[in-house]
């Protein structure tokens, strides 16, 4: 009889494990709170937005600079590293300079020479240059005495049967070549002493200028060749190493660089928001995924005059992606910096809440 019974008990044992089972698989789970609560607003009545936080450059858009190059090259020396404070002119990094450096002084040659050759002009005459042709004109001079005596006493012989007439038109000939000869001694005498000719000065100088533009193009060259800083500021990132090759593509960020004192936080209000936003009023930052929700007070700034199509998203199921917002820029409370829990860095997203009553800031504190 236990053998009949068996199989029928271990049966329904097996369909009340089943039961059992299905029933402990599907009991409704506990709500579990969140690892860290959501962001909530410390007013009564709040414009919220997302932020980001950036560097305190004026600008549109981003704040950021980045940092390129004019000159295309191999980088030979970084001078700065990430999260270095740097003042303007400071060096940032250099490019190779040896084939600038040895064009600079080509063309510093070329300038000795044209300033040269343009001393050499307003110089003249020499003074070694003068009495020797003042010697050609006085032998010239005597030549001409001598030829016009032979001359004269040829035209006294003239008919005679001492001198026939080629002589006489011989000696009138040598007597009219010294003449020309003392001419051209007088005539090279007068233009030494004139010196050099204006317009070869000006040549000259026109030479001299352009040999010096010359060397001022290879010493900027050697200027573009190190990027320095433009303003004060932090560096916060380094996109380029020793040895790599640098080409002057528009929006190529070697660099990314700006001023932290203070942060500034780039918020978006939707444009559905804009009649109730009061720009003077208090607000606040909260750090995303911080558990206590510690409130960074925010010092209003500027409002951005131009409306922009939306691209930072929150994710929440109302956003619409075709959203215009506007731009406020708020600064951060340096002491509200202190401390790993409340660090704000360049590029992070926190959530932002402007009150719409106009009063002061809660139980009287404020940035």
């Amino acid at each position: 009889m236990f053998r009949h019974l068996f199989l029928p008990v271990v049966a329904g044992l097996m369909l009340l494990f089943a039961i059992l089972y299905a029933l402990y698989q599907q009991r409704p789970e506990p709500e579990q709170p969140p690892p860290v609560p959501p962001a909530t607003t410390p007013f009564g009545q709040t414009v919220a937005g997302a932020g980001m936080v950036e560097p305190c450059t004026e600008a549109s858009g981003t704040a950021a600079i980045s940092v390129g190059s004019q000159l295309a090259g191999v980088i030979t020396r970084i001078g700065v590293r990430i999260g270095q404070e740097v003042k303007a002119g400071d060096l940032l990094f250099e490019l190779d300079r040896r084939q600038t450096e040895a064009d600079l002084k080509v063309r510093q040659a070329a300038l000795s020479a044209a300033q040269a050759q343009l001393r050499r002009l307003e110089l003249q005459p020499r003074p070694e240059e003068v009495p020797p042709g003042e010697a050609q004109v006085q032998v010239a001079e005597a030549a001409v005495r001598q030829q016009r005596d032979a001359h004269e006493r040829a035209q006294k012989l003239r008919g005679t049967p001492a001198i026939n007439e080629q002589e006489v038109v011989a000696l009138e000939q040598s007597y009219r070549l010294a003449q020309g000869q003392l001419e051209l001694a007088r005539g090279n005498l007068a233009l030494l002493n004139a010196g050099a000719w204006e317009a070869d000065k000006r040549i000259a100088a026109a030479n001299v200028e352009q040999a010096r533009a010359q060397v001022e193009q290879s010493q900027t060259m050697l200027d573009l060749l190190q990027v320095r800083a433009p303003v004060d500021g932090t560096i916060l990132q380094i996109n380029v190493r020793p040895g790599e090759y640098v080409s002057t593509n528009a929006g190529q960020s070697l660099i990314l660089m700006g001023n932290v004192k203070p942060l500034h936080v780039r918020v978006n209000v939707d444009e559905e928001d804009l009649p109730r936003l009061k720009l003077q009023a208090p607000a606040y930052a909260k750090v995303r995924g911080d558990a206590r929700q510690e409130a960074i007070p925010l010092r209003f700034v500027r409002l951005e005059p131009f409306v922009v199509p939306k691209v930072s998203l929150t994710g929440i199921n109302v956003e619409r992606v075709d959203t215009r917002v506007v731009q406020l820029i708020y600064a951060v409370d340096s002491r509200s910096q202190a401390g790993p829990e409340k660090k704000l860095l360049v590029g992070q997203l926190v959530d932002v809440f402007i009150d719409t009553r106009g009063g002061g800031y809660p139980n009287g504190k404020g940035p």
